[in-house]
């Protein structure tokens, strides 16, 4: 064996192992977003479902031809 394919098979061999490395950096890169994600979902999910409940209550009022700030005064 010369040196020339001894020292592929070593890179080829550092290549892998840097390979495994970079998939569990990757997954702790997803499992943190996950956390984040998680916690902002908790702090701000309640206002988003007031926002959401609030707009729903206008859209179904909307059709019903009760406004209550017609610009139009009637005659």
């Amino acid at each position: 064996m010369n040196i020339i394919t001894y020292l592929s098979l070593i890179a080829r061999r550092v290549l892998q192992v840097e390979s495994g490395a970079v998939a569990v950096e990757y997954a702790f890169l997803v499992a943190f977003i996950a956390i984040v994600a998680a916690a902002g979902m908790v702090f701000v999910g309640p206002e988003l479902q007031e926002f959401f409940t609030d707009t729903g209550d206008q859209l179904l009022g909307a059709g019903s031809g009760n406004f209550t700030n017609d610009p139009i005064p009637a005659s």
